[in-house]
């Protein structure tokens, strides 16, 4: 498990950057119903985090991940407690032909975006990615969150493919999404 924590002074505002843990899943279920009522960006349609994540389950989801030594979930919190940001990357510990390449997840509340906030935990995952020796960074986006897509290429990432009506919302419309991969440079030491 490798452990994190950063004060990030923000455009705007002050989070705390930490490894999310058990003790975080009531946080963590608040988060996630709000950012997926937020926007159609995400995976999920409102309300279904809730209805499929009791407290007890997603105390165990973050025991999980704080234990796995192949994933890197982390947490952006305001001094008030209130988490702003998450990402979580992950890699496969069981599988040689996928072990060079890392999954790479993120979501900011909307009263935090274009404050630096995702930005920094890419960096910090991109970091640890190169820690673990992974030589590749994956992710999907749906193709019309321009902001994410914008972020995603000035970070490096270029779109490797898209994937046709892979999204289908509520209201019968359906999503495409990007595949995105950032190829690491070599190793280097996580602070952590």
């Amino acid at each position: 498990m490798a452990l994190y924590e950063e004060v990030f002074q923000s455009k705007g505002a002050v989070f705390t950057i930490r490894n999310a843990g058990p003790q975080n899943a009531h946080p963590m279920l608040d988060y996630m119903g709000c950012v997926d009522r937020e926007t159609t960006f995400l995976a999920r349609e409102p309300g279904e985090f809730e209805r499929g994540f009791t407290l007890e389950k997603e105390r165990a989801y973050l025991a999980g991940c704080q234990e796995s030594p192949g994933e890197l979930f982390l947490l952006a919190v305001t001094p008030q407690g209130v988490v702003a940001g998450s990402s979580h990357c992950s890699f496969r510990l069981d599988r040689a032909r996928y072990r060079h390449r890392a999954e790479l997840a993120l979501s900011v509340r909307q009263d935090y975006w274009r404050q630096g906030l995702g930005r920094r935990l890419m960096e910090i995952q991109e970091t640890w990615c190169r820690s673990q020796g992974i030589e590749k960074l994956c992710l999907e986006v749906d193709t019309a969150n321009l902001p994410a897509i914008g972020l995603y290429l000035r970070q490096g990432f270029t779109v490797e493919g898209t994937l046709r009506n892979q999204v289908k919302l509520a209201d019968g419309s359906y999503r495409d999404l990007y595949v995105m991969g950032k190829f690491l440079d070599e190793g280097t030491a996580f602070p952590g």
